[in-house]
């Protein structure tokens, strides 16, 4: 018999239902979990790790404000690594590297002109404020009010290292593993690939937002956060690196909380936190608050430093991230 005249086969009927139930859920091309599902997935496990564990193991204990943070924040970046390692290898299928974490002089590099970025920035927004008579500043080397504060230096030493680890964690889940696996699940005859990479961008942004909105005291004021996301996102789709939102991210933190006292602005947090310098805000809330026109105004500027750095570093502008997923054939090793 020739082979033109050879039977096919042809899956049964219990097959074809199986693969037809299971279409919404496994990508049979990819050989893995769709998007949305590996997004969800990761997303739950990492909320369960950074959230409910450390509130459940913590929510009674006496350490001083500064150590409390830094030992939560240890325990919730080892638990959210692991779950993304694990997480990576077998339901993702890519190397970590490939969220971005190309680790290596360049990299650091990139990760330095950040955290300089936000420095600047934020300091101009202090500068703002003092300049219109918005604010004051009531005192210099704080260790905050705390009954059991340390003394300022150590505090101060425990709030870098706190959000050094923030700005990791938050930079790998929200950038490198949702907007790029919500790139590629966009990537469909309904969206190119610059159009699949702007819907994840808008996506990973938007659940960025979500996720602070317990600091947002309005619906316009969440989207300050959102404004945050795009910015950390745009940077990572340029670069295709972690390592200029992470600096921005770390230093954003530790600026706003611990270096210029911008934060003192929340009733939660006033007179708290160690800071180098603590100001009195007085001007008005649209302007002054978190999510002010001022601190608006320094998210732009965030962007545009670091387009202008990225133009000069990397000699262009264009978009690095690729939506295209390579079916997973590489070793683990």
């Amino acid at each position: 018999m020739s082979k033109s005249n050879m039977p096919r086969d042809v899956d049964s009927p219990s097959k074809q239902a199986k693969r037809t139930l299971l279409a919404p859920f496994w990508n049979r091309t990819e050989n893995r979990l769709r998007a949305l599902w590996r997004i969800l997935g990761a997303f739950i496990l990492v909320a369960t790790g950074s959230q409910v564990l450390p509130s459940v193991l913590f929510s009674n204990s006496d350490l001083p404000p500064s150590l409390l943070g830094l030992t939560q924040n240890i325990f919730t970046v080892v638990t959210v690594l692991l779950v993304i390692v694990i997480w990576a290898r077998y339901v993702d299928r890519r190397r970590l590297t490939e969220y971005g974490l190309h680790v290596g002089p360049e990299w650091v590099r990139d990760a330095g002109a950040g955290v300089v970025i936000a420095f600047v920035a934020w300091g101009l927004a202090l500068a703002v404020h003092l300049t219109v008579g918005w604010t004051h500043i009531s005192a210099v080397l704080s260790p905050g009010n705390a009954a059991n504060a340390l003394p300022f230096a150590v505090a101060l030493i425990a709030f870098v290292a706190q959000f050094l680890l923030v700005g990791i964690w938050e930079e790998l889940l929200f950038r490198g593993l949702v907007l790029k696996n919500a790139a590629e699940g966009f990537h469909t005859q309904w969206f190119s690939e610059r159009g699949a990479v702007l819907a994840g961008l808008v996506a990973s942004s938007l659940l960025f937002g979500v996720v602070h909105v317990d600091q947002a005291t309005s619906l316009p004021a969440l989207g300050f956060w959102v404004l945050m996301g795009l910015v950390l996102g745009s940077v990572y789709v340029i670069t295709d690196s972690l390592a200029i939102p992470i600096g921005i991210h770390f230093a954003t933190n530790l600026a706003f909380n611990n270096v210029y006292g911008l934060s003192n602005v929340r009733p939660e947090t006033a007179e708290v936190a160690a800071a180098l310098l603590r100001p009195e805000f007085t001007g008005p809330t649209r302007f002054v608050g978190v999510s002010g026109l001022v601190n608006v105004g320094v998210v732009v500027l965030i962007a545009v430093l670091s387009i202008g750095y990225v133009a000069v570093q990397y000699d262009s502008i264009r978009v690095r991230v690729s939506p295209v997923y390579t079916v997973y054939s590489r070793s683990h090793n």
